[in-house]
């Protein structure tokens, strides 16, 4: 990074230390988001670019539908607090957005609400951690993982790019894309019946191909085929 991004970085860093707790419970407003006796803790996973925001979307009304009502914490939206932020430098944001996220994690948790974290999880080390946070305190989870095919992802992430101006680098979004996968099943297989996968496969033009409920491993290994390797998806993803 230059001198100019390192200060970037390291302002937001800052800026996120000293207004987490108040953005914390700007967001987590128990006059909006009641706490309940059974709340829920929902995960998305997959890449950038596979249909995840549309789908928590529609998750979220599902839940206002019935009389309910769940948190969506979006990282991407917490970026806007940052005066620095333009879009294209999103990278320089991540460590104070996640100081961010963190805050609000442990304040819906702690107020009893019902959330659903949009994200790719494809971190092991912070899904595993998250995910235990909630069976400490007995709650349902469901993880959502979202597939769409690779070239058709990564299409959608440059058109968003053009548009919002947020970027995500190739070998990033390769990484994320087959991280994802890994992590939701080594999750289903360490807590087997403590959590549940519901997978959703998206088709070409963005619709729902298929839709598996309460899926095992090796189900989320026949069900999500790539089709290339991370070096193959890379060559290709550059000549397109």
């Amino acid at each position: 990074m230059t001198e100019e991004e390192v200060g970037i970085e390291q302002r937001a860093i800052a800026f996120a230390k000293a207004n987490r707790t108040r953005i914390a419970r700007e967001i987590a407003d128990v006059r909006a988001y009641a706490g309940e006796e059974t709340p829920v803790s929902v995960f998305m996973a997959g890449s950038p670019g596979a249909g995840k925001t549309e789908v928590s979307k529609a998750l979220i009304a599902g839940f206002e539908d019935v009389g309910a009502r769940a948190l969506r914490i979006d990282p991407d939206d917490l970026r806007v607090y940052f005066p620095e932020y333009t879009g294209n430098n999103s990278r320089l944001f991540q460590r104070a957005v996640n100081s961010i996220v963190e805050r609000l994690h442990d304040l819906v948790l702690e107020q009893r609400q019902s959330f659903l974290l949009d994200g790719t999880l494809a971190n092991e080390q912070v899904a595993r951690r998250n995910v235990e946070r909630s069976l400490r305190r007995n709650r349902d989870i469901t993880i959502v993982y979202v597939y769409q095919d690779p070239l058709l992802a990564w299409e959608f992430v440059k058109a968003r790019e053009l548009t919002e101006g947020r970027n995500i680098p190739k070998a990033e979004f390769i990484r994320q894309l087959f991280a994802a996968k890994e992590v939701v099943k080594m999750l289903k297989q360490s807590f087997r019946l403590q959590l549940k996968v519901d997978l959703i496969v998206k088709d070409t033009d963005g619709t729902n191909q298929a839709v598996e409920l309460n899926v095992g491993a090796d189900e989320i290994d026949a069900l999500v085929t790539f089709g290339y390797s991370a070096a193959e998806l890379d060559r290709i993803l550059t000549e397109a």
